[in-house]
């Protein structure tokens, strides 16, 4: 970790950890493009791999996403939202967006750290940004420090890649008026749809069919290797029995606290004004000194120190309000500065003091006062709590250290366990992608696929899984992966066939209905090909779902017919491989009349924004055409039986 915190102290580094305030929703996102086996691969794009597994991860994340935001929605609605061809495109789209922000040099702004880093409540103890949080918190999600930056350096660049379009385009009123009244256009719709459950019900396979086609595909049914783990698990609060504390105890202790709150300054608070004068991309550490010095001259001349404060200082929550910080503990100002407040006499002003903000002038008034510290009654529960946390954690270390030279010097996992008064615990039978808690950590997982444990069956290392948490792992037993037997997945071979039998009806049916409509066929005759009945939607809005996304896309793309005539019949294939014939039977054109001022200008940004994210689109495709993109799409759709 020395290696991270020298990092995260440097310039780069804060920048970095300002943008940490994004949410953890995109977590993983580091891992994507690392590797995975090549039978896996289902494409590569500018040497960079995607695999099915991710594909199938970011399908479930979506789809969790969306349950959490409807959490009534249909099942059937997110098959059809979210299907992995579509998130396949958007990870290559992703992978092709980086490729070109790292060509055009994008880079970080120093300028966003300095403001946002102590605002990310995630990774704040007491109000400031703790390291050793931030450690824990991406421990937690089996992230390291450094690919979590790695991962969060392409998010960054890949958006300062599309902000450069979407940000700069702009819209004029005649182009708003024409967005309005195309933009809140409806439209009504007569279609017919192939019901593809009734085409499937149409056929039979019969049992030697499914027996043939297990015999010609049993690598798709296979049962993975399983496994029975053992481990033995050492935690803080297992401990928590073995430790008392006293009330000697928390008497003693409070005395410890309040003479370091004491020396420490605790207790007394000041009044203090500042005038910060930064040190950024315009001006470095002697052009912010040699400022600083004007503004001391101008008060050693008779300027009032809040005067100087509105004219010089770069502290935007001060400047303007006299440089006044308030009211401020002993402790609570960086180190640089209370060296400074020590030496000052109320009134006084400081030399420059230089700090990581930049140089300060530092003002204490007259108004000094001190506050009361906590009394032993406010602080003693606590303490009793921090007393038996921390003798606890003692015995589990000493444990962790014993545990940890027994592990290695024993071939089982027995004797080790028994010497720290653990027990072994030992899994049923199961596949290392679907570890149960508290095995469901990836530092474990991994720890199961190394030589040391899967190919040498030795004891793991000592795993921390969590802070006060460890497990040590091994392999008891192996059941080698095999064949599925044929009455547990013949009902899906089963429906698998009828599905390709349909496809190819419904391949067949699209012929048909495509020359029929060469000839001039009405929707009727459709309908009577397709053995379904005519259905009526009015109302149809751009971008909706139903009765089909395809379709309500379909319909808006269609010109508008002359004096309200039906347009032409269009044929479609939807999500789950069903045709649907339409035509559109009435056009009515959006609201058009005048906004108001600050209606138009919101309106007028919007529009700007969506011109602007048409022609980032324009320019995803650009690149798709150009970049190195390769595609296996039929490892994408294949998946094992119980998938």
């Amino acid at each position: 970790m020395q290696e991270f915190r020298r990092f995260v102290r440097g310039p780069v580094g804060k920048v970095l950890l300002a943008a940490i305030i994004l949410p953890f929703v995109i977590s993983g996102f580091y891992g994507y493009f690392t590797g995975g086996g090549s039978g896996d691969v289902v494409a590569e794009v500018e040497g960079n791999k995607i695999t099915r597994s991710m594909v199938n991860q970011r399908v479930e994340r979506v789809r969790d996403m969306l349950r959490q935001q409807s959490p009534n929605i249909d099942p059937s609605m997110l098959d059809s939202f979210v299907r992995p061809e579509m998130v396949l495109e958007g990870l290559v789209n992703e992978q092709l967006i980086l490729a070109a922000a790292q060509n055009a040099n994008l880079a970080f702004s120093e300028t966003q750290a300095a403001r946002d880093i102590y605002q990310i409540p995630l990774f704040q103890e007491n109000g400031k940004f703790s390291e050793t949080r931030f450690e824990r918190e991406l421990r937690s999600r089996g992230m390291t420090p450094q690919s979590y930056i790695q991962g969060l350096r392409q998010d960054v660049i890949k958006e300062q890649y599309r902000s450069g379009f979407v940000a700069t385009n702009f819209a004029l009123p005649a182009e708003l008026s024409e967005q309005r009244r195309l933009g809140e256009q409806v439209r009504d719709i007569r279609y017919v749809a192939l019901d593809m459950s009734a085409l499937r019900s149409e056929f039979t396979v019969t049992s030697e069919d499914v027996q043939a086609y297990y015999d010609e595909n049993q690598a798709e049914f296979m049962r993975p290797e399983e496994f029975r783990i053992s481990y033995v698990r050492l935690a803080a609060e297992d401990y928590a029995d073995q430790v008392s504390v006293s009330d000697e105890d928390v008497a003693a202790e409070y005395q410890v606290r309040r003479s370091i709150m004491e020396e420490s300054g605790a207790g007394a608070a000041r009044k203090v004004a500042h005038i910060l004068v930064e040190i950024n991309g315009d001006r470095d550490l002697q052009q912010a000194q040699a400022r600083a010095s004007e503004a001391a001259q101008a008060i050693a001349a008779g300027a009032s120190f809040a005067d100087v404060a509105a004219e010089y200082s770069d502290d935007p929550g001060s400047a303007n309000a006299g440089g006044d910080l308030g009211v401020v503990s002993k402790g609570a100002l960086p180190e640089e500065m209370e060296v400074a407040i020590a030496s000052l006499e109320p009134g006084m002003v400081s030399e420059p003091v230089v700090t990581d903000a930049g140089v300060h002038l530092i003002k204490v008034s007259e108004a000094v006062r001190e506050q009361d510290l906590p009394t032993l009654e406010a602080l003693s529960e606590q303490i009793r709590a921090d007393l038996k946390q921390g003798r606890a954690e003692t015995l589990l270390n000493e444990d962790v250290a014993r545990l940890e030279e027994l592990l290695y010097e024993h071939s089982d996992m027995a004797v080790p366990a028994e010497q720290v008064g653990a027990e072994v615990q030992t899994t049923e039978w199961v596949a290392l992608s679907a570890l149960p808690a508290p095995l469901s950590a990836p530092q474990v997982q991994q720890a199961l696929n190394s030589d040391q444990v899967r190919k040498d069956r030795h004891n793991s290392d000592l795993i921390e899984t969590a802070p006060g948490e460890y497990l040590a792992v091994r392999i008891a037993e192996e059941k080698p992966a095999e064949a599925l037997p044929l009455e547990d997945v013949a009902a899906v071979i089963r429906e698998r066939l009828k599905a390709e039998l349909a496809a190819d009806k419904a391949q067949q049916l699209s012929a048909q209905a495509e020359e029929q409509l060469q000839q001039g066929a009405t929707l009727d005759e459709i309908a009577s090909l397709f053995g379904s009945e005519i259905e009526e939607q009015e109302g149809l809005q751009r971008g909706g779902a139903e009765p089909f996304m395809e379709v309500v896309n379909g319909a808006f793309a269609l010109p508008k017919s002359n004096e309200g005539a039906p347009s032409s019949i269009e044929l479609t294939r939807v999500g789950d491989g069903s045709l649907v014939a339409y035509q559109v039977t009435r056009v009515e054109d959006g609201n058009v009349e005048p906004l108001s001022e600050v209606q138009q200008q919101a309106a007028l940004l919007q529009l700007g924004n969506i011109e602007g994210q048409r022609s980032f689109r324009q320019v995803v495709a650009l690149l798709r055409d150009e970049g190195d993109v390769d595609l296996n799409l039929g490892r994408l759709s294949s998946n094992t039986a119980d998938q």
